[in-house]
């Protein structure tokens, strides 16, 4: 077996964040985690197609491309860790597997299994069944401060097991055992820090969306419109003109996405127009165009510059493109409870423009 030093709380982090928009890497010589962004991949084959010649026997030289390029350093880092699990993949590195859906399911009736409460013990049995099983599981055990903390401490035992597993069947053999878990007051300020950094960036996307012409309306929908601590995107709903240049639109949309997938999240755009039809999302591309990207899945790539047309991939319901959760601008309608923190930190904002 090969024995490395890991890094316990980056693998966890990896293994419990399941997410499309990012995939997570071990380097089995370093013992680094390494987490790869659509967006820096997206970088990564700008810069190859612009700075390498196949028919040149000099080595490419990255940091030469990087020198010459606007990209901020956070962004230069992320490529360079893009670059490097191209170059090294399935050799010395190796992916870290997502987490399925009924994977986690599995894990929560387990913990339910256990609960020696009977009255609880049946409230959550009747809470799992059905569509938001997670949601009102979470709910219930939010008014049980003790069964909540037992149920993070599972969670996290389950979690290492999981990685050990894995590593063993990797033949990885962990030098360093994992440090004790975090209690729960510490976890639980970790993840409002990074709610509120996905506040912070809806509310700065916002402010710049809103002075482009042919944005007609804004909103907040998805997991941040809710109480939930943990959410892992910053979902927008754009309304825009039929004959509106998407061009600066997107450029902020780009800004979203890369700011919140530099603290391992994500950020969407979704449009629609006047008539309440969904559009698409934003197309992530500084380049849009049929043919530039091979990578491409837009059904009519370029028919509509910077439109991503994925109709195949998302389906939002006409419910809630006419009345979505939280309109943002051109003035603030709120058609649920708002969290106290989207009120101070996004509407409050928002109302003394």
């Amino acid at each position: 077996m090969k024995k490395i030093t890991i890094d316990w709380a980056d693998l966890e982090l990896a293994f419990d964040n399941s997410s499309w928009e990012m995939s997570y890497y071990l380097d089995t010589e370093t013992g680094q985690t390494l987490m790869v962004m659509d967006e820096s991949r997206r970088y990564l084959e700008e810069i190859y197609e612009a700075y390498y010649d196949p028919d040149n026997s000099e080595e490419f030289n990255l940091e030469a491309a990087l020198a010459e390029s606007n990209l901020p350093d956070w962004q230069k880092e992320a490529v360079r860790e893009a670059d490097l699990v191209e170059r090294y993949y399935g050799s010395r590195i190796i992916e870290v597997p997502r987490v399925e859906s009924y994977e986690a399911y599995d894990e929560m009736q387990d913990f339910i299994a256990t609960v020696q409460d009977g009255r609880l013990y049946n409230q959550l049995v009747k809470a799992t069944h059905g569509r938001g099983a997670f949601g009102r599981f979470r709910d219930i055990l939010a008014r049980h401060l003790a069964e909540e903390q037992r149920w993070y401490a599972f969670q996290q035992n389950r979690l290492r097991q999981r990685i050990l597993e894995w590593l063993e069947m990797e033949e990885i053999e962990p030098i360093n055992v994992p440090p004790a878990a975090a209690n729960m007051e510490e976890r639980q300020e970790e993840l409002l820090s990074l709610r509120h950094k996905l506040l912070d960036e809806a509310l700065i996307f916002t402010q710049t969306a809103s002075r482009i012409p042919g944005v007609i309306r804004i909103a907040l929908i998805g997991s941040l419109t809710t109480d939930k601590i943990d959410p892992k995107d910053a979902d927008l709903l754009v309304t825009v003109t039929d004959d509106m240049d998407l061009t600066d639109l997107a450029a902020a949309a780009r800004k979203l996405q890369g700011h919140c997938q530099s603290f391992s999240r994500g950020g969407e755009v979704f449009l629609v127009d006047e008539r309440h039809h969904y559009l698409g999302r934003t197309c992530p591309w500084k380049q849009c165009g049929p043919g530039i990207r091979a990578a491409c899945d837009a059904l009519h790539c370029g028919k509509r510059p910077y439109l991503h047309d994925d109709l195949q991939a998302v389906k939002l319901s006409e419910t809630l493109i006419a009345e979505p959760p939280l309109e943002l601008w051109p003035q603030v309608t709120a058609r649920v409870s708002v969290p106290e923190d989207v009120a101070e930190r996004v509407l409050r904002p928002l109302r003394a423009e």
